[in-house]
């Protein structure tokens, strides 16, 4: 049954395109606009081809220029037509279909001639049960040569074939599969059902009316992506919105606006609990604990990229907005097909003089790093998500970055730096004072450091001390023991900044004492 045939033949089509679409985290709002000339009196009009998928309460229709709309509803119908079918599909199905025939044929022609190979053998095996016997009786031995050996001859030639056949059953069995797998991308919810919209609007007077439906669909989400791109002493960096619709309707030439409202979390306060506070008494022994604590920075840090990889599984998380409602629009009129694939649509670009330096954290990776401080020159926040780094010589990975408000600056790292390479090695030394029985740990760490490279490197290398909050456990820089003499801030963090000439070598010393009162246990 066609789905036209549901339609009503009264009704005044209306061509009403998407205009605007405002994408949220899951799920979109479409705005559709169309203008028809209508005389007084109550019309039925009809929008044909909406997204089966919408939701019928979010459906909102409004007319001007004098009319009014009383009533808006959502029809579906379910097509059944071959002719309905997208073209590609049809192509996918008809080669779907030539595959099945031939895996079939190939099925049946293995079996044959396994079947024969088989009956072969038996005659070979009954053959050889009999060839003594005819020898005792001295039949002549000529005969049962030749006759074997044309027996072998046709076995070999049948499981050749055997062996030909599995393979081009193999072949046309993973091509039929692929077929499959794409007809499966292509089967879209508008190659099985169909919806139209439908409107009632009254209009006193002979008047050109602009209608326009409002409604919400699922199977829409965005999420941002970054790409930056360093070359010539500068940062180019482009923010972008990845797009995913599998709606049933494509939006095309459509005005898209990227919105962080989330309309799918609730509005309820959180629940209460009582806090119940008791006492407990004192330790006489003091009993610390080594933890680590991450820094956290209000400029640089919460938009570092850092070196950590993107895991290898596909994760979205939720946009961050910083807690403030944003809504971002495209450049200009875009179109996203629904075929649930991503489409990348622009959203802005700036260009920054980044403060570019080699950094080192051997304690945590064996490599140096090229980083880039930069502001962000744009209007626009930087929503947390990924970022897609480019040197001057192409591509060369990922990293994400944090939400970084106009202005503020962000870090990036464009990986390891070939050129140059780390080596580590530590040593700990315990001893205790036999006047105050004070006990020290003394830790002693080597750093190598060499440039392999054609040109100097200016590298900045980053070595941790504990930094201790108890007056019985004392944390202090061994100066004998450090070379060269680093720059120690209120984390423990010890800085130094190496200037490595073209094929050079250079060594750090790095040394500190942990000393614990008498008494002091679990450091």
């Amino acid at each position: 049954m066609n789905s036209t045939s549901l339609m009503p033949e009264n009704a005044t089509t209306l061509d009403a395109p998407v205009k605007q679409v405002t994408l949220l985290e899951d799920r979109a709002q479409v705005k559709r606009v169309g203008t028809l000339t209508l005389g007084p009196g109550q019309h039925k009009v009809l929008v044909p081809d909406v997204a089966p998928v919408l939701q019928d309460l979010s459906l909102r229709a409004e007319a001007s220029g004098g009319a009014r709309v009383v009533d808006a509803r959502v029809r579906r119908a379910l097509k059944v037509t071959s002719q309905e079918r997208p073209e590609v599909s049809a192509t996918l199905e008809r080669d779907i279909e030539v595959l099945t025939d031939k895996v079939r044929a190939l099925i049946e022609d293995s079996a044959l001639t396994a079947h024969r190979r088989q009956r072969l053998e038996v005659v070979l095996q009954r053959g050889f049960s009999e060839l003594p016997e005819d020898i005792s009786w001295g039949l002549a031995a000529q005969q049962w040569q030749e006759s074997l050996e044309g027996l072998f001859e046709k076995v070999r030639a049948l499981r050749e074939r055997g062996l030909t056949l599995d393979h081009q059953l193999a072949d046309a069995t993973e091509a039929r599969e692929k077929l499959i797998a794409q007809r499966r991308a292509f089967d879209r919810p508008d190659t099985r059902f169909t919806a139209w919209l439908e409107a009632d609007v009254l209009v006193t007077a002979q008047a050109t009316v602009e209608v326009s439906f409002e409604y919400t669909v699922p199977n829409a989400l965005w999420r941002p992506l970054h790409s930056a791109r360093l070359a010539d002493g500068a940062l180019f960096f482009e923010s972008r919105a990845c797009v995913w619709q599998n709606t049933g309707e494509d939006w095309k030439a459509a005005r898209l606006v990227f919105s962080t409202a989330r309309a799918s979390l609730g509005i309820e306060p959180p629940l209460l609990s009582d806090d119940l506070l008791t006492a407990q008494k004192k330790q006489e022994k003091l009993v610390v604990q080594a933890r680590e604590v991450v820094i956290q920075k209000a400029k640089a840090g919460p938009g570092g990229g850092g070196a950590a990889p993107l895991p290898a599984t596909v994760e979205l998380p939720g946009v961050d907005d910083g807690g403030e409602l944003r809504n971002l629009e495209a450049k200009g009129a875009c179109t996203v097909p629904s075929d649930g694939r991503p489409t990348l649509v622009p959203l802005f670009e700036f260009k920054a003089t980044p403060k570019t330096k080699h950094l080192a954290f051997p304690e945590l990776e064996l490599r140096v790093f090229l980083t880039s401080l930069q502001k962000n020159e744009s209007r626009f926040p930087i929503l947390a998500g990924p970022v897609e780094l480019l040197l001057q010589s192409g591509f060369v990975g990922w990293t994400k970055v944090l939400f970084v408000a106009p202005g503020e600056e962000f870090q990036l790292s464009f990986g390891p730096d070939e050129t140059l390479r780390v080596a580590r090695a530590e040593r700990e030394k315990e001893q205790e004072s036999h006047v105050d029985k004070w006990k020290t740990s003394g830790q002693s760490v080597w750093l190598y450091l060499s440039n392999v490279g054609d040109e100097p490197k200016t590298v900045e290398v980053k070595e941790r001390m504990p930094v201790s909050e108890l007056e019985q456990v004392k944390v202090e820089l061994a100066a004998k023991r450090t070379s060269p003499k680093p720059e120690v801030d209120a984390n423990g963090f010890a800085t130094w900044t190496l200037v490595l000439p073209p094929h050079s070598q250079q060594q750090v010393k790095f040394g500190f004492d942990v000393s614990t009162a008498p008494g002091v246990q679990g450091l």
